[in-house]
């Protein structure tokens, strides 16, 4: 980004042209969206957007980066105050699931991501193992969970959580069922269980 708000005014005016980003990203994809259409739903002027940023692709960097933290705050404000990794785990899955579904567009920004700008689509997934890693390693210290190298382990937890969003809430947009939800938890006390 080249510029960073410094008034509330501002703030609002670049919170509109990344909220018409997210919805003409994610309804037609990166490669078919215009900054003309993205400006025309955010009600900005096309000097705005440049003010803010240089391309498309420097906007698709900052959605990431900030989906990428937001996500990251939920699911910690979501496992708050549980002290075993196992538990941790299945609620961590549960609320990835909850902010999946009600952030679909989100999801589909990331998806754009793999395929316009694959080293930050990378970097969003290291930067989530990065600190889901460092967790599991401390909970495997203590003796909560059985040990495996802590970043595969994060890759394989990642994937399994993926996977099932994409199966149920991208593909067919409904809720992770609950009996699936039950399976999920089966599987991580099975892989997690010291």
């Amino acid at each position: 980004m080249k510029y960073l708000p410094k008034t509330r005014r501002g703030e609002e005016s670049l919170n509109k042209i990344l909220n018409a980003a997210i919805a003409v990203i994610a309804e037609k994809g990166f490669n078919n969206a215009s900054i003309s259409e993205i400006t025309s739903r955010a009600g900005v002027s096309h000097g705005l957007f440049y003010f803010y940023f240089k391309n498309k692709d420097e906007l698709l960097e900052e959605l990431v980066r900030r989906i990428n933290r937001d996500m990251r705050h939920y699911l910690t404000l979501s496992t708050s105050g549980l002290s075993n990794r196992v538990t941790i785990e299945k609620r961590g899955f549960e609320a990835f699931f909850d902010w999946m579904y009600y952030n679909q567009y989100l999801y589909k920004i990331l998806i754009e991501a793999e395929s316009n700008n694959l080293e930050l689509y990378k970097w969003h997934y290291m930067k989530l193992s990065e600190r889901y890693s460092q967790k599991l390693l401390d909970a495997m210290n203590r003796g909560e969970i059985a040990k495996y190298d802590p970043e595969v382990l994060s890759f394989v937890l990642m994937g399994i959580a993926d996977f099932i969003a994409k199966r149920y809430i991208l593909w067919v947009n409904s809720k992770v069922p609950r009996y699936v939800v039950d399976e999920v938890n089966k599987i991580l006390e099975r892989i997690l269980s010291p």
